[in-house]
């Protein structure tokens, strides 16, 4: 496969940082695209929200937002997640272009000789390894979180626990406009 994502790279030596930093810039547009996702779900979200929490909307319209909400919160977790890959993918192409343009010194000191003959997993995993520690236990508390939210009732009823918040979060909203309206 290669390192960093380029099929024909197998040691250091073999990546140049004019090809890095297209990588780079290639990478930043997706980095762009994605966020731009995450907030045309975010939006699509917060509209299904203010739609179905008006007083007067039937249960039937609700769960129906529900439903829809709840999709949208999927499409924005994804998102979310490629998101934190490509910012992974940016740092490691950027702690490489510094390897590269700190050679000559690496060299002085022994240590180019080290990281140039790495094999191609061993090498690709040193330089994943900075960009990624940082993330790992962030990751995985989310992850936990998210398995503990599991509610009893959304498992005998087939309804995944996002469809649950979105639903609670519409009648909490409907709650406080129609809360707000009898106060006027």
């Amino acid at each position: 496969m290669g390192i960093l994502w380029f099929g024909g790279a197998k040691k250091l030596d073999d990546l140049k940082v004019k090809d890095l930093r297209k990588e780079r810039t290639r990478q930043e547009v997706e980095q762009d695209q994605l966020l731009a996702r995450v907030r045309r779900a975010g939006s699509e979200y917060d509209g299904y929200l203010d739609a179905a929490s008006e007083p007067g909307t039937t249960n039937a319209e609700v769960e129906v937002a529900a439903y829809k909400m709840d999709r949208a919160s999927r499409r924005k977790s994804r998102s979310e997640s490629q998101l934190q890959n490509v910012i992974t993918r940016i740092q490691v192409v950027d702690s490489t272009i510094d390897i590269l343009e700190q050679r000559k010194e690496l060299e002085k000191r022994g240590i180019w000789k080290v990281i140039a003959n790495m094999d191609e997993d061993r090498l690709q995993e040193q330089l994943e390894k900075f960009a990624v520690e940082r993330k790992e236990s962030h990751l995985g508390v989310e992850k936990i979180a998210e398995m503990l939210e599991i509610d009893e009732m959304d498992v005998k009823a087939k309804r995944s626990p996002g469809v649950r918040k979105a639903r609670e979060t519409i009648l909490t909203a409907r709650n406080s406009r129609e809360e707000w309206r009898s106060d006027r």
